[in-house]
C-alpha cells in the first residue's frame, strides 16, 4: 500500500490501482483528485451495486471539476454539467439492456465530454478507446448487515494509451513521491 501526499491509500495494480473508501466523502474526495487528471474524450465507466457509491463519485468528480450540483440521472438518462470540461454524466439503470440507444458514448467523448456512465453493463453499443474502469463492491459481511456500513472497495483499471498515461501520472502523484505508508 503507497500513500500519495494528499493523504489517499492506493494499492497499484496491473492497469491501474485499488482503494478502499471508508465513506462517501472519501469516495468523493477519490473522485476529485482523479478529475485533475481527466481529460476531454475520457469515458468513465462506473460498476456496481445499488448504494456502492457510484454517484457519489460523480458528485466529487464534477465539484473537482468546478461543477458543485451533480445530480442522479436516473430518469432522465442523461445530465450534462459545464464544468471547466464539459460532463456528461449517463444512468443506464433503467435501460433494459442491449437496448437500442439514440447516441452513442463515443459521440459524447468526440464532443470534447468526459462522459461517467453509471450501470455501463446495460450498455451494448461500442466501446470508446480511452476507458476508466471503476468497479465499485460492498463487502460480503456488510450485505449481511454486520461491519461498517459506509466501507467500500474501488478498483480503477485503465484501457487506451491516454487513459493509461493519466492513471499512472495519477499514482504517481503528478510528480509527487510515493510515500510508503507507515501507518
Amino acid at each position: 500500500m503507497t500513500t500519495l501526499r494528499n493523504d489517499l491509500e492506493l494499492k497499484k495494480v496491473k492497469d491501474g490501482f485499488c482503494y478502499v473508501s471508508r465513506g462517501p466523502e472519501e469516495t468523493r474526495r477519490l473522485a476529485s483528485v482523479l478529475s485533475k487528471y481527466s481529460f476531454p474524450g475520457l469515458v468513465i465507466l462506473l460498476s456496481g451495486t445499488l448504494g456502492a457509491g457510484k454517484t457519489e463519485f460523480v458528485r466529487g468528480f464534477a465539484s473537482g471539476s468546478g461543477w458543485e450540483d451533480a445530480r442522479s440521472p436516473s430518469f432522465t438518462i442523461i445530465n450534462e454539467y459545464r464544468a471547466s470540461t464539459p460532463i456528461t454524466h449517463v444512468d443506464l439503470y433503467r435501460v433494459e439492456r442491449n437496448a437500442s440507444m439514440e447516441f452513442s458514448l463515443e459521440e459524447f467523448s468526440r464532443d470534447g465530454s468526459i462522459v461517467l456512465v453509471e450501470w455501463p453493463e446495460n450498455w451494448d453499443g461500442e466501446r470508446p478507446s480511452d476507458v476508466w474502469k471503476i468497479v465499485f463492491s460492498v463487502p460480503e459481511d456488510l450485505k449481511s448487515g454486520r461491519g461498517d456500513q459506509n466501507l467500500r472497495f474501488l478498483e480503477v483499471l485503465c484501457e487506451g494509451a491516454r487513459a493509461c498515461e493519466m492513471l499512472e501520472r495519477f499514482m504517481l502523484g503528478a510528480g509527487c513521491e510515493l510515500e510508503e505508508a507507515g501507518r
